[in-house]
């Protein structure tokens, strides 16, 4: 087990996915603060469009002066902090299971489309979980802006893909290393499951990437 304790400032922003809350990290908040780490969490509310998301984090990057500091977003969240990289200076961003495109991406994204057709239809259904359409349009909308950008402002970059991923469609991390312009940047394939940041190997890779072992 690591047991080095940070002499050095370091800090470190945490970003959730669609959906989803800053409680996913709890466990490697929770190690990261065990070493010294000052750790910050940002909560968007993704029922809104994405630029309600985008507001939200960018407010919370301004709060706590984002240059320098390490961004760790899960699925969107890494997604949403690779985007927003060309606004800070972030001394890196590492993206664990981000979409460029997710599990069944064109059937579902057309499904979307024919339903937002019809003012009645309020909410969808996708593997058993309900969300507002809205959601999932905004989602999809930010998804197909963010597949186009290239990165050329990040002085590094771990993305990070797990095996049996059932939400993200695995090619999305190799379209982000390639979309991202940097000396410093690496590929990974650990973990397993879509939401792997309670595994060893996982908090491994992140606190190694951050130099704190």
């Amino acid at each position: 087990m690591e047991s080095n304790i940070v002499e050095k400032h370091v800090r470190a922003i945490l970003i959730h996915g669609f959906q989803s809350s800053p409680k996913v990290f709890r466990k490697i908040k929770h190690r990261l603060k065990s070493m010294g780490v000052v750790v910050h969490t940002i909560k968007y509310n993704s029922d809104k469009g994405y630029g309600t998301w985008i507001k939200s984090i960018d407010k919370k990057l301004k709060e706590v002066n984002a240059e320098d500091i390490y961004v760790i977003g899960h699925s969107l969240g890494g997604s949403l902090a690779l985007y927003l990289s060309k606004r800070y200076r972030f001394k890196g961003v590492i993206a664990i299971n981000s979409p460029i495109y997710v599990r069944r991406h064109f059937p579902i994204k057309l499904m979307v489309k024919i339903l937002s057709r019809f003012k009645r239809f309020e909410k969808i259904t996708i593997r058993n979980i309900e969300y507002s359409l809205e959601s999932v349009v905004s989602l999809f909308d930010f998804l197909n802006k963010f597949r186009i950008t290239r990165i050329n402002s990040l002085n590094s970059a771990l993305i990070i893909q797990s095996e049996k991923d059932k939400v993200v469609n695995a090619k999305s991390a190799k379209i982000l290393y390639r979309n991202i312009n940097s000396d410093n940047k690496q590929l990974v394939k650990i973990g397993f499951g879509h939401t792997p940041l309670n595994q060893p190997d996982v908090i491994k890779s992140v606190i190694g990437f951050m130099g704190l072992v």
